[in-house]
């Protein structure tokens, strides 16, 4: 019984890190960032569901045209359980004040130390990054968005 023991326990640790490693939600890349209302949020919260992540700043006139678009996609594949999270570049209050105007719904959190878009190699804005439900990223480009190419890498994380 001993030797029987001593051989299932390997083996058992082996089937559970398979398990966990092919089925448990994780990102690629993540991080913890405040929101306007100064909760925390972090990006693994939505692990298991697609994502897109925008970097944009109240300043960037490419990022205020398309800031609307992600709004729109937001209402529109919330049944998809679609996730859309903004990162604001610096300048709390002017992104609190244009968010406020705008009326977005999805998430924004600020991000003043510019730490995070280093780590998402963010240097242009706006950038955007989309994740697939298996936490990888299949999307990640700067400057204005080609509406067709980006809605190919949506529907390829929204419905696979």
């Amino acid at each position: 019984m001993k030797k029987f023991l001593t051989l299932l326990l390997p083996v058992g640790l082996v089937v559970f890190a398979f398990v966990f490693a092919h089925f448990h939600p994780f990102l690629e890349k993540t991080f913890v960032l405040s929101t306007l209302d100064h909760q925390p949020l972090s990006l693994n919260q939505f692990a298991g569901q697609p994502i897109i992540v925008v970097f944009f700043s109240p300043r960037c006139g490419d990022c205020k045209e398309e800031m609307p678009y992600f709004e729109e996609l937001y209402r529109t594949h919330q049944k998809d359980r679609l996730a859309v999270v903004g990162v604001g570049i610096k300048y709390q209050q002017e992104i609190e004040n244009y968010v406020k105007q705008e009326g977005f719904s999805f998430p924004i959190v600020i991000d003043d130390t510019l730490e995070v878009s280093k780590s998402f190699g963010v240097f242009f804005i706006p950038h955007v990054v989309l994740f697939d439900k298996r936490g990888r990223i299949v999307y990640s480009e700067a400057g204005k968005i080609p509406k067709e190419k980006f809605q190919n890498y949506l529907e390829r994380i929204l419905f696979l």
